[in-house]
């Protein structure tokens, strides 16, 4: 099944729509995360971090399918967007550029500034960008989800010289077509619902600059008015830590998408109702992970191979995890966790997972015999596959091999 086979009631079916996608991303049962989280509550994911081969995709490939469409209508010749360091939404949007032949030119701000590794800047997401050959343009601006002076002045630069550029805002959110591409998503769920026989009651994703929630939440209320779909609980994750902004948000953007795709105000469309928005798990600041969120990064992990990112993904899990623990998804439940990509970043945050490790004299890796030594670094030499510890942490030479 391709994603041109969703079928859509109008006027959504008519919104013209780029197609960057494998086909419907795919819906895992993660059946050894749903045993360790107590057997009462079937997990699922759908992953969209293995949704396109443009660039390793991601949910903002998915948005972008409209966005590109209409940037191809109006002759644009070039992509702007912005967002952090480590973007994965500009890193799509460097991928789709250059699937269609187009420039891009990034705004990259510096959102996490508590956050100092080495390689932050040079790796990950933003590698790609530039090995892709966008024009990446670093900007000390701060986090934020709201549309930014930065952006604007890319734009009238590349204007001033005679160049038609296409503003794309973070996340490729707060845009009048940002919410369409997961508007989408609910009906390719309700698709493979009925493929599957299972009906998913609780969707979990996670939410920052808000069109993905919101998109969803559009989407399944269209589902319910048109196809007599049965209503789920569609709940967000916060990881902005800017909560009151991006519910409000999500509120916005959920109620322009429906318009767009035939919700009407005041009889059907999205109220403040349909938004649930959870705040307990951004740790306080974006972009960091706290204790609770690597432990979720290492549960997933270790469990079920199952991937996610310190920024995003790591604390939607969290809170999946948390709230399944707590008894606040009810037993029985079906929960679709949304899984949206971001893998990319983990190499930006190279010290959160040490392994200590040494050579024995056999060549074969063993634990750490100094445990002591907690500020030991462990590094991985791929030219004799040795691993050794460093002492520079500590001062100590003792245990240096």
């Amino acid at each position: 099944m391709s994603t041109n086979d969703i079928k859509l009631p109008e006027p959504f079916a008519s919104i013209p729509r780029e197609t960057f996608l494998f086909g419907p991303s795919p819906i895992q049962h993660l059946e050894r995360i749903s045993e360790a989280l107590g057997g009462k509550v079937n997990v699922y994911a759908k992953r969209d971090d293995c949704n396109s081969g443009l660039a390793y995709g991601g949910n903002k490939t998915r948005k972008l399918e409209y966005l590109a469409a209409e940037a191809k209508a109006q002759g644009a010749d070039t992509l702007v967007s912005i967002g952090g360091v480590q973007s994965n939404h500009t890193r799509q949007v460097a991928a789709v550029s250059t699937k269609l032949g187009l420039k891009a030119v990034l705004v990259q701000e510096h959102w996490v500034p508590d956050w100092s590794d080495p390689v932050y800047g040079k790796v990950g997401n933003i590698q790609l960008s530039r090995l892709m050959g966008a024009d990446v343009k670093l900007d000390p601006s701060g986090f934020g989800i709201e549309h930014k002076n930065s952006l604007a002045a890319a734009v009238a630069e590349l204007q001033s010289q005679g160049r038609r550029p296409y503003a794309i805002p973070a996340g490729a959110s707060d845009h009048p077509l940002g919410g369409l591409g997961f508007a989408r998503w609910a009906f390719e769920v309700e698709e493979q619902e009925r493929q599957m026989g299972v009906f998913f009651d609780t969707v979990i994703v996670c939410a920052v600059t808000g069109s993905t929630m919101a998109g969803m939440v559009a989407g399944f209320k269209l589902a319910q008015k048109k196809c007599g779909s049965k209503p789920r609980r569609v709940i967000g994750i916060d990881a902005s830590a800017t909560v009151p902004q991006t519910k409000e948000q999500v509120l916005r953007i959920a109620q322009v998408t429906g318009r767009k795709i035939g919700l009407e105000d005041g009889v059907d469309n999205v109220t403040t109702e349909d938004v649930e928005l959870d705040d307990r798990y951004h740790a306080g600041i974006y972009g960091v992970p706290d204790q609770q969120t690597k432990d979720a990064i290492r549960f997933g992990a270790s469990t079920e191979a199952f991937i996610t990112d310190p920024v995003y993904e790591g604390k939607s899990l969290a809170g999946m995890m948390d709230m399944i623990r707590k008894g606040e998804i009810k037993p029985g439940s079906n929960v679709l966790y949304a899984h949206l990509g971001g893998q990319l970043a983990l190499n930006a945050y190279s010290d959160i997972f040490i392994v200590h490790r040494r050579q024995s004299s056999l060549g074969n890796p063993m634990a750490n015999p100094w445990p002591k030594h907690a500020m030991h670094l462990a590094e991985y030499s791929p030219a004799n596959t040795w691993w050794w510890s460093k002492a520079t942490m500590c001062g100590c030479k003792k245990h240096t091999l």
